[in-house]
């Protein structure tokens, strides 16, 4: 890898397989597909093209999810602190957010470290403690913060991460896509916390006092109101598309080999590499989108330079 910071490496490396998937495609309808009609070549030699292309899906989910870890950490972690301090979570129950606290040191520290990614091996969602960190927030939406949908939302993803596989399929990938998207609405705890920040800020001491935070917090949040407010706007425009790109990548996952060596798998992975065949124009319609997204996330500097600073506050906030 190159010297640019390790997570850009990972982006850029996956861009570059998902760029041959595409070129694979292409090869496939213009040239392969059109020799098999002829009978110029068999099914079986069809199938090992679009199974290359089948490895070079995974390969870019697995290295772009690598490069994303850090920031599947701050949007789902970030989104919920930030309803919890409202609600006054981390007083009320503070066992709780100690869990949670404590998920997030140990995810952030596999996160920021290429050594700890590098171990991490061809299951970046399976391997870390993403699993984890869905459990505890999901958990704390529904039972102490009372939102249903979100939780339910968190914990289909949870579930499909953990499933076996053969309940890695395609139609249930997608139907876990449908429900999370009427589930993320934050835009009322945007509006809440902005509303409170702006005034305490113009010196308001009962909206400083809403706001539930220590002193030591408190500055942290005056001295760097803007980032508050990208994060809720980033909670709010990319939390489901990297969600989706979490779930496609535990989906893809256990074919890091099975696309290449297909010959001496089992039957279940065989089952889910089928299933991926018979759906890869849809998977990669749905890639496709993120896609674009991370190309968007790379070009921008002031995205790329904000989000080191929330992770730095983060930290800072809350002693990681």
């Amino acid at each position: 890898m190159s010297n640019s910071p390790f997570f850009l490496d990972y982006l850029e490396d996956g861009l570059v397989d998902w760029n041959r998937a595409l070129d694979a495609k292409e090869l496939i309808k213009n040239k392969y597909e059109k020799l098999l009609k002829e009978g110029l070549i068999s099914k079986e030699e069809l199938e090992r093209y679009e199974y290359r292309k089948i490895y070079d899906l995974q390969q870019a989910t697995e290295k772009i999810s690598k490069g994303l870890l850090l920031i599947y950490a701050g949007i789902i972690l970030l989104s919920f602190l930030i309803v919890a301090e409202i609600r006054n979570f981390d007083v009320r129950h503070p066992r709780e957010m100690q869990e949670i606290l404590n998920s997030a040191e140990k995810f952030i520290r596999k996160s920021i470290d290429l050594n700890d990614i590098e171990k991490l091996g061809h299951e970046p969602v399976k391997v870390s403690n993403l699993k984890e960190l869905l459990e505890l927030t999901q958990h704390s939406y529904r039972r102490y913060l009372g939102i249903t949908d979100l939780a339910k939302c968190l914990k289909s993803i949870e579930n499909f991460i953990t499933s076996s596989l053969k309940n890695k399929k395609w139609k249930t990938l997608w139907e876990i896509v449908k429900t999370c998207e009427k589930s993320f609405n934050f835009s009322q705890f945007s509006q809440e916390v902005l509303q409170f920040l702006k005034r305490c800020i113009s010196g308001d001491e009962e909206a400083c006092k809403k706001l539930n935070l220590s002193d030591e917090k408190l500055s942290n949040l005056l001295e760097n109101p803007y980032i508050i407010r990208f994060s809720l706007i980033m909670a709010e425009s990319s939390i489901k598309e990297f969600l989706d790109m979490i779930l496609l990548t535990s989906y893809l996952e256990p074919l890091s080999t099975a696309s290449r060596y297909s010959i001496s798998i089992d039957n279940a992975t065989r089952e889910l590499l089928e299933d991926v065949k018979e759906n890869q124009d849809n998977i990669m319609s749905f890639l496709e989108v993120k896609i674009q997204i991370i190309k968007n996330l790379i070009k921008n500097d002031e995205f790329m330079e904000n989000i080191s600073k929330i992770y730095e506050i983060f930290r800072k906030l809350y002693q990681l």
